[in-house]
C-alpha cells in the first residue's frame, strides 16, 4: 500500500497536478456556470421572458449548485483518473510513441504515417483536404455567393469602398474578379478563382495543423483523425466555398493559433525570432486585416502577453520575443489597414455594429415598459426622459420590429449620432434602464446569445429564416441572384444533383436530426469545450497553454456583443479547437522550461 502511494505521490510532483481540492472546486464552478446558462436559455425560450423574482432566482440558483457541483465532481474524477495515470516505464513521450500505441483501427495507417516526412504530411494533407472539397466546389460553382457578397460586389463595381466589411478582402475578391475577366473574359471566372483561392488557403492551415502535430511527435492516430475532421466535417466543406470573409479569417486565426502553440512547446530562450515566429506574424496581420473584430481579440493576448513578461521570469526571453512580436504584427496590421483607407479613399463604416447589445436591451426595454402597446406585459413605467432619448437614438418606432435572437431589424435604423455627440445622455439614460429593469436588461442579452450559451439552444438555427425564402438557415447558400447576375455573377452548378442534396441538408439544419453528434455542430457546445481545456490545463499544469486561449476569448467578447448567432462568426472556433486539443493534450513531451521547473520545485522539497 506505501509502495502504491508513493509511486502516486511521485507521479504527482512529476506532473505537477493540482491538488484535487482546489481542481474540483475549478470544475465545479465551471459546472454551476453550464447549468446556470443551459437553465435560464430553456427557461426564456419556453416563457419568452423571464421574471426575476426572489422564488426564481433562489430556485435557479438551488438547481445550479446541486447540478453544477454534481457536474465538477465527476468531472474531476475524470480528469484526475487520467491525468494521475502513471506513465509506461520507458516511454518518455507518455505513451504516445505512435502507431505501435495508436488504436488497431489506425494501425498500419499510422505507422506509415509516422515514416514521412514533413513535405510529405504537409502536401498529402493539402491534395487530400481539396479533393474531399472538390465535389462541393464543383456543385456550388462558381461559389456559395450569401451573406455579404451582394454589398462587396457593389462595392467593387461602384468603385466606393467602406469598412463594414474588411477592405482588404474586398480587394482581394476585386483582384481575383479582374483576373477572372482578363484570363478567361467572365467575372464568374473570376468568383470561382477567389473560390478556389480561398480553399487553399483553408486548406494550407489546416495543413499545417497537421505537419505540426507531426513534427511534434503527437500519436499518428491525432493525426489521422485531424485530417479525416478536415476532410468530412460538413461545415468545412460549406465554409471552403463560401464567398466570405469569415473563411480567410479563419484559416489566419489557425494559423495563428497553431504557430503560437508551436512556439510555447519550443520554448526557446532567445530573442531573435525564428520561422515559427513568422509564422505566428503572418497569421496575426491576416486576422486582423480580414475581420474587423480581429485587432480586439489581439488586445487580450497583448495584455496576457505583457503579465508573462512582467511575471513570468524564468521564461522572459520567451514571453519578450513573443510579446515583440505581437506588439509588431499588430502595429503593422493596423498600419496596412490605414495605408489601404488611404489609397482606396474608402469611407469610415457606421459604428452601430458594436452597439448591437445595447440596441437590443434598449429595444426590449421599450417594449416592455416604454408604453407603446406592443405587448400587453407593458407596463408604461419608463420615464418620459428615456423614452426620448431612445426615441432620438432607436428611429421610427423601429423598437416594434424587435427580435430577440437578431439586432439588425432594429439595429438598420438607429441612429450612432446620439451616442457619438451625446454620450453623456447616452450612457446616463443606459444605466438608468439598466438599474430600473435589470431582468429585461439580462433577458435581452441571454435571446441574443442563446446559441453561444447553450448546446441545447435551436433558435440559432432559424434566426435568419424569412418565411417563404430557402438558403437562409444555420449554414447560408443564399443568393441574391438578380443583383449579382447583373453583375456577370451567375450559378452554374457543374454537378447538379450534388447541390440539390447538399442544399436540402443545409437548408433543413440537417445536423440538428444527428443524435449525439449534433453537438460538434451547434455553436452552444463550443464555448464550454474551450473553458474546459482551459480548466484542464490548469490542473495539470500547463498553465502556458492557455495563451493561444486568450485570443479565442476576446474574439468570443466580440461574439457575445454582436448582433446575433451565424455559424460563420463560429465557425473559426470550431475550426481551431481540435488542433489545439490534440497539440495540448496530444503532446506528452514536457518542454525544457517544464522539465527545469519540475526539477526546481523537487528540488526544495
Amino acid at each position: 500500500m506505501g509502495n502504491i502511494r508513493n509511486v502516486k505521490d511521485y507521479n504527482m510532483q512529476e506532473k505537477r497536478i493540482l491538488p484535487r481540492r482546489r481542481g474540483g472546486v475549478l470544475l465545479c464552478v465551471l459546472g454551476c456556470l453550464f447549468v446556470f446558462f443551459v437553465k435560464t436559455e430553456k427557461d426564456l425560450a419556453a416563457a419568452g421572458n423571464i421574471l426575476w423574482t426572489a422564488g426564481y432566482v433562489g430556485s435557479t440558483l438551488l438547481w445550479t449548485v446541486l447540478l453544477g457541483c454534481l457536474l465538477g465532481v465527476i468531472g474531476a474524477f475524470v480528469v484526475y483518473r487520467v491525468a494521475e495515470r502513471p506513465a509506461p516505464e520507458g516511454d518518455c513521450n507518455g505513451g504516445r510513441n505512435g502507431a505501435g500505441k495508436d488504436n488497431a483501427v489506425f494501425g498500419r495507417s499510422a505507422a506509415w504515417i509516422q515514416r514521412r516526412s514533413g513535405a510529405q504530411v504537409f502536401f498529402g494533407s493539402l491534395l487530400l483536404l481539396c479533393l474531399a472539397w472538390l465535389p462541393v466546389y464543383l456543385a456550388y460553382y462558381p461559389g456559395i455567393c450569401a451573406y455579404d457578397a451582394p454589398v462587396q460586389t457593389g462595392q467593387i463595381v461602384e468603385h466606393y469602398y467602406f469598412d463594414h466589411h474588411p477592405i482588404v478582402h474586398t480587394l482581394l475578391l476585386q483582384g481575383m474578379l479582374w483576373l477572372g475577366t482578363q484570363l478567361c473574359g467572365s467575372m464568374n471566372a473570376g468568383m470561382a478563382l477567389y473560390t478556389a483561392l480561398q480553399m487553399l488557403l483553408l486548406a494550407g492551415s489546416m495543413s499545417y495543423g497537421v505537419l505540426v502535430l507531426h513534427r511534434r511527435q503527437v500519436a499518428a492516430g491525432w493525426q489521422i483523425v485531424m485530417l479525416l475532421l478536415g476532410m468530412f466535417f460538413p461545415f468545412h466543406w460549406y465554409m471552403s466555398v463560401s464567398m466570405t470573409k469569415d473563411t480567410v479569417f479563419s484559416a489566419f486565426l489557425l494559423l495563428q493559433l497553431i504557430s503560437l502553440t508551436d512556439l510555447l512547446l519550443e520554448d526557446r530562450r532567445e530573442w531573435r525570432p525564428g520561422v515559427r515566429d513568422l509564422l505566428f506574424f503572418i497569421g496575426t496581420v491576416g486576422m486582423i486585416l480580414f475581420r474587423n473584430n480581429g485587432k480586439y481579440a489581439m488586445i487580450v493576448l497583448l495584455a496576457f502577453l505583457f503579465l508573462a513578461v512582467c511575471f513570468g521570469k524564468r521564461a522572459r526571453k520567451l514571453w519578450g520575443r513573443l510579446f515583440t512580436v505581437s506588439v509588431a504584427a499588430f502595429c503593422i496590421g493596423l498600419f496596412v489597414l490605414s495605408a489601404v483607407f488611404s489609397a482606396t479613399h474608402a469611407e469610415q463604416g457606421d459604428r452601430r455594429e458594436m452597439l448591437s447589445m445595447p440596441i437590443q436591451q434598449m429595444a426590449r426595454c421599450m417594449i416592455y415598459h416604454g408604453g407603446v402597446g406592443v405587448l400587453p406585459e407593458d407596463d408604461g413605467t419608463m420615464s418620459e426622459q428615456d423614452r426620448a432619448l431612445v426615441n432620438d437614438f432607436i428611429l421610427d418606432e423601429a423598437y416594434r420590429d424587435y427580435d430577440p435572437g437578431i439586432a439588425d431589424p432594429v439595429k438598420r435604423h438607429t441612429n450612432t449620432y446620439v451616442v457619438r455627440y451625446r454620450s453623456g445622455d447616452f450612457l446616463r439614460t443606459y444605466f438608468h434602464l439598466l438599474k430600473a429593469y435589470p431582468g429585461d436588461m439580462i433577458n435581452a442579452a441571454l435571446a441574443v446569445d442563446a446559441g453561444f450559451l447553450s448546446p441545447f439552444d435551436v433558435t440559432h438555427a432559424a434566426v435568419n429564416e424569412v418565411q417563404g425564402r430557402e438558403g437562409l438557415g444555420y449554414i447560408q447558400t443564399r443568393w441574391e441572384e438578380d443583383t449579382l447576375n447583373n453583375r456577370g455573377i451567375y450559378k452554374d452548378s457543374k454537378w447538379p444533383g450534388l447541390y440539390d442534396r447538399l442544399e436540402t441538408w443545409a437548408d433543413g439544419n440537417g445536423y440538428l436530426e444527428l443524435p449525439v453528434l449534433k453537438y460538434l455542430f451547434v455553436p452552444g457546445s463550443y464555448l464550454w469545450l474551450y473553458l474546459a481545456l482551459a480548466a484542464i490545463l490548469v490542473i495539470v499544469d500547463r498553465k502556458r497553454y492557455c495563451l493561444p486561449l486568450a485570443v479565442i476569448a476576446g474574439y468570443y467578447g466580440t461574439m457575445l456583443l454582436g448582433p446575433t448567432v451565424q455559424m460563420r462568426y463560429v465557425y473559426p472556433v470550431m475550426l481551431a479547437l481540435p488542433y489545439l486539443v490534440a497539440l495540448m493534450c496530444g503532446t506528452g513531451r514536457k518542454t525544457e522550461n517544464e522539465k527545469t521547473e519540475t526539477e526546481i520545485k523537487q528540488g526544495q522539497r
